[in-house]
């Protein structure tokens, strides 16, 4: 017979491999998007954690969100655009920009380099964004807000051996023009 525990446990597993999967219209073999109609975007986070890290992008034009816990390399399709990292999720809680977000271009067409985001990294390091733990009020139905800062993101450019270890993952995407997106606050 299953404890209350186990029962916690199994629960919690789900909940967080439900909320770690990418979106299918933004999986490599999407039907949604292609390169007729989006970029390819590349990158890494590192020190994400061992089950990975929430990481959402808002495009600033329409406001949609995309969203899903890569674990180390990611890579998705996203429609062309500017974009900015309005969330990460950590075991801290779901994190929002404390300062200016990271932002980034995707062009439609191509493969769009966006760095090797460093979670947690020393201020020695400078970082390039500061993101922290979100206030969304009782029971998260109020408006959200980041009292202060609680984790430094560093963007690190490593796009030649980057790109290289994705195409040898990925031949079929050699075709792709590369674009570097390296994320930055601009």
């Amino acid at each position: 017979m299953l404890c209350s525990h186990h029962i916690v446990a199994i629960g919690l597993i789900g909940l967080l491999a439900g909320c770690s999967q990418m979106p299918t219209e933004m999986a490599l073999d999407s039907t949604t998007y292609n390169a007729q109609n989006a970029g390819l975007v590349v990158g890494a986070l590192i020190e994400g954690g061992p089950y990975g890290t929430y990481l959402e992008f808002q495009d600033i034009n329409s406001h949609k969100t995309y969203g899903w816990g890569p674990k180390d390399d990611y890579s998705a399709w996203l429609p062309a655009g500017e974009y900015k990292v309005t969330r990460l999720g950590h075991r801290r809680g779901v994190m929002g920009p404390y300062s200016r977000p990271l932002r980034f271009t995707v062009n439609q067409g191509k493969l769009n380099y966006l760095g090797e985001m460093v979670y947690d990294c020393s201020s020695v390091a400078q970082p390039v964004a500061v993101y922290g733990v979100m206030n969304c009020g009782f029971l998260a139905l109020g408006e959200c807000s980041v009292p202060r800062a609680s984790v430094n993101v560093c963007v690190v450019d490593r796009q030649d051996q980057a790109i290289k270890h994705f195409l040898q993952q990925h031949p079929e995407q050699s075709r792709l023009p590369v674009q570097n997106a390296v994320m930055s606050r601009r």
